[in-house]
């Protein structure tokens, strides 16, 4: 049971209305899986209103603060000049209206930290966790009554039709979905209270519920991030190092066992198999990824230091595609699939270095959280498959999460200048 504590900080002997009414707004945000996408802005503006109003009635120091969440921000000025300078070209203005988030997100979060004393971004981080699972139930569910999971054709061409399926009934890509219910299994585990067995039992069942869907939808970089996850809780667990040698073989074996006999997975992996071995396949996914990286490194190195403007950049990589027999229109357009590579391809290797170097700062900070470990892997390597700020729900993924770790993450200074406990120890005889 959730209590008034957990949303307003302990010291505050009054309970203030505007402050927990923003509040349990702000924890709303988190729940945008479930939501609509203009329906989370909507609620983001009213954040943003009430937060505002409460500062101007009680105003405080926020210089610092927010000068130091630029860090989101200046990767995607480009955006915005680029914007203004092209005549409010309207596909400068679609690419830009999707890094809006990042012009608005990194003023206002961290003003509502400050403002409200809000520091609780483990109940935030189960709300997102929770909506997940949610979610998860609804889909599979569907998939279920639906009778996808007991057909055979339902797994073949990659378990194409299965994934159609449950992106149908979830609203969310399976890439998104698995990266998303993959850093929500790890939330529901760090948010397990050894005092509460209900819901520590609750908890787990949720969080295992999440790794075997994700297995089953085998979404292949959502399996190799899940097996770095294993890897890093086996090396950073209180196990001695015979225990973890044999549990982290123990489980590298049942996923190569999951691997050939679940069909999902067999048949993702099978692709693979037949390119590398000459066989052609119709839809091949993977010959399709090599098309679109061969296309997008192309149009980097071919750009590197400018580059093509985000208004251009899809028009290039189309005309590759279609150079490299593989026609594709405006209804069928892919990115590259390499969130380095889109800043990369629109603005130049200079502007992908800062972003790399923003994200680093960023990452910096929330390691210091055991959820901020995963959830900075996750990313890291995601967008190394995908580029999820090209879409709405990827931003809010990205932005919500690591803004809330960002600004309640204590500062290094800050834990460091603590006073170490005073340890009484017995007198030598």
């Amino acid at each position: 049971m959730i209590k008034l504590k957990d949303i307003l900080p302990e010291n505050n002997n009054k309970v203030n209305r505007i402050h927990l009414l923003t509040t349990v707004l702000f924890l709303a945000l988190f729940a945008f899986p479930l939501f609509p996408g203009k329906f989370t802005n909507v609620i983001l503006m009213a954040v943003s209103a009430l937060t505002l109003m409460i500062f101007f009635i009680k105003p405080q120091p926020v210089g610092k603060t927010l000068l130091l969440n630029l860090v989101f921000l200046i990767p995607f000025i480009p955006y915005f000049i680029e914007f203004c300078f092209s005549g409010f070209d309207p596909g400068a203005r679609f690419e830009f209206e999707k890094k809006l988030f990042f012009f608005t997100a990194p003023l206002i979060i961290p003003l509502f930290v400050k403002v409200t004393g809000f520091r609780n971004y483990k109940l935030a981080l189960l709300v997102f966790a929770l909506s997940v699972t949610s979610l998860t139930i609804f889909s599979v569910a569907g998939l279920i009554i639906k009778g996808i999971p007991f057909t055979a054709i339902a797994y073949e061409n990659g378990a194409c039709i299965l994934r159609d399926n449950f992106e149908s009934l979830s609203g969310l890509h399976p890439t998104y979905y698995s990266i998303y219910a993959l850093s929500s299994a790890c939330f529901l585990c760090f948010a397990v209270n050894p005092g509460k067995r209900a819901f520590c039992i609750i908890y787990i069942i949720f969080a295992v519920m999440l790794f075997i869907t994700v297995l089953f939808l085998a979404v292949r970089i959502a399996i190799i991030i899940g097996t770095i996850f294993l890897l890093v809780w086996i090396i950073k667990s209180k196990l001695k190092r015979l225990q973890k040698f044999i549990f982290g073989f123990c489980a590298l074996a049942l996923l190569v066992l999951i691997s050939f006999s679940l069909p999902s997975i067999k048949n993702r992996f099978n692709e693979i198999v037949s390119l590398t071995s000459g066989r052609t396949v119709n839809g091949n996914t993977v010959s399709q990824r090599m098309v679109i990286m061969d296309c997008s490194l192309k149009v980097f190195s071919d750009n590197i230091i400018m580059g093509t403007g985000s208004r251009n950049f899809q028009q290039n990589l189309n005309d590759c595609y279609s150079s490299s027999g593989w026609p594709v229109n405006k209804e069928q357009s892919f990115n590259p699939h390499n969130q380095y590579l889109s800043i990369g391809i629109n603005y130049g290797i200079i502007l992908m270095l800062v972003f790399i170097a923003c994200l680093f700062i960023i990452f910096r900070k929330i390691f210091k959280t055991p959820e901020g470990i995963y959830f900075s892997i996750a990313i890291i390597l995601v967008f190394l498959s995908e580029s999820i700020l090209e879409r709405q729900m990827g931003v809010y993924f990205f932005g919500l999460i690591a803004l809330l770790l960002y600004n309640t993450t204590p500062d290094f200074s800050l834990i460091t200048t603590q006073p170490l406990p005073i340890i009484k120890t017995k007198k030598k005889l």
